[in-house]
C-alpha cells in the first residue's frame, strides 16, 4: 500500500474531532491500543545514543519515553511513537536491533517487551512508516479552521 494512502486510512480510522488536540489523539490511541499510555520525559543518557523515543509495552500500560527538548520536537517524537502503536509495530526484545549495552536490559523486567516493529517488516521500513504517519498526525493536529474573509478582504480581493 502506498504510504500516503496508508496514512490517510489510519488517520480516518481515528475518528478525531475536526480540530483535535494532542490529548484527543492520545485518548483515541489508548482506545485502539487497549491500555493506558504513560509519557516519560527522558534524557539522551537514559534512551541511548541516537535514540529520541521509545515505546515500551507492559501488561497493564504502554510507556512512551521521549527525549527532553523543545516542545515541538518532543511532540513529534511522541507522534512517532504513537504511530508505531497505530501501525501495529511490535517485536521481541532486540529483534532487528543492534545488540549493545543500552539494549541489554530491555525486556527483562516484569514482562516488559521492546515494541518497535512487526516481525515481517524491516526496521528501516517500520521507522520510515512511523515517521511518515507522525507527519500526517502533525498536519491533523495543526490544522486550523478556514477563516471567513472580512468584507474589506472580499472587496479588495484579498
Amino acid at each position: 500500500m502506498e504510504q500516503a494512502t496508508l496514512n490517510t486510512d489510519v488517520i480516518a480510522t481515528l475518528n478525531l474531532p475536526a480540530y483535535p488536540e494532542l490529548s484527543d489523539l492520545v485518548r483515541t490511541v489508548e482506545g485502539k491500543y487497549g491500555k493506558r499510555l504513560v509519557f516519560e520525559e527522558s534524557t539522551a543518557d537514559s534512551l541511548g545514543e541516537g535514540v529520541t523515543g521509545q515505546w515500551i509495552d507492559t501488561p497493564n500500560q504502554g510507556i512512551v519515553r521521549y527525549l527532553s527538548g523543545p516542545r515541538a520536537w518532543s511532540v513529534h517524537v511522541v507522534l512517532h511513537e504513537l504511530s508505531h502503536i497505530l501501525l501495529g509495530h511490535q517485536g521481541k526484545p532486540l529483534d532487528g536491533l543492534i545488540a549493545g549495552s543500552f539494549f541489554s536490559g530491555i525486556g527483562k523486567r516484569n514482562g516488559v517487551s521492546w515494541m518497535c516493529r512487526a516481525v515481517d517488516v524491516p526496521l528501516d521500513e517500520a521507522e520510515a512508516a512511523a515517521e511518515n504517519l507522525a507527519f500526517g498526525l502533525a498536519r491533523v493536529l495543526h490544522a486550523t479552521p478556514v477563516k471567513e474573509a472580512t468584507k474589506a478582504e472580499r472587496v479588495f480581493g484579498l
